[in-house]
């Protein structure tokens, strides 16, 4: 299938207008010859963001198969709300995995259990873990200091993704830093070890659309205080 068939009206996707500053925008129209699309800034009340007819810029949208990039060319700009007219002029880069972003906070339930016997892989006893930060290879859990484990330690891993969705993966403990964030308290590193591709995609897709909703709120706070 043309890759462009991922992109579809109410389609939420970052647009890179330059390195490092990236947007919020939705998906209003895409043609029937799947090479034009038209996108809407994502903030209450009018808001304008510098850009020029024929700027390249980067739409990157989240899918269940993935994150894509997909170049564009800007064929016109509108206002009131800001809309963007693209034409897509090469195919679709379907990002790799490892090449993924880091999320602090982000909204998602996690359950652990260190894994040190068999059994611990069956049982429903496990423990409740807040989560500094997620990406699609790795997650920094909360644990009291006493929980610490040694690094290279088997860790059974439970996530409940704001989706619904269930995660289950083994992980693997990096390193254990005590007293962070808070005396008592340790940062528990873990490596996703053991985790299906379609699961990795599901937390990749959670991250990038929490990030979308956080840049958008910053955005519209932004405009609100000048």
């Amino acid at each position: 299938m043309n890759s462009t068939r991922i992109l579809r009206p109410g389609l939420f996707v970052m647009i890179e207008i330059e390195p490092e500053e990236s947007w919020p925008f939705t998906i209003g129209s895409v043609s029937d010859d799947y090479e034009t699309i038209t996108c809407e800034l994502m903030i209450d009340g009018p808001r304008e963001i510098k850009v020029d007819t024929d700027k390249e810029l980067l739409v990157v949208c989240s899918t269940e198969t993935g994150i894509y990039r997909f170049p564009t060319r800007v064929k016109e700009v509108g206002s009131d709300p800001m809309h963007l007219t693209l034409s897509i002029y090469k195919g679709a880069v379907h990002v790799q995995r490892r090449e993924y972003f880091r999320l602090s906070r982000p909204l998602v339930l996690v359950k652990y259990r260190p894994v040190m016997a068999p059994e611990d892989l069956f049982t429903n006893e496990l423990k409740d873990a807040p989560i500094k930060d997620l990406s699609g290879n790795g997650v920094s859990l909360i644990v009291p200091s006493e929980a610490e484990v040694e690094a290279g330690t088997p860790v059974r891993t439970e996530m409940q993704l704001a989706s619904g969705k269930s995660v289950n993966l083994v992980g693997e403990v990096v390193r254990c830093i005590p007293n962070n964030p808070i005396n008592g308290r340790s940062l528990m590193c873990i490596f996703f070890s053991l985790i299906e591709e379609r699961d990795r995609d599901r937390i990749i897709g959670q991250l990038f659309r929490e990030q979308l909703t956080r840049a958008g709120k910053r955005r519209g706070l932004n405009r609100r205080s000048t």
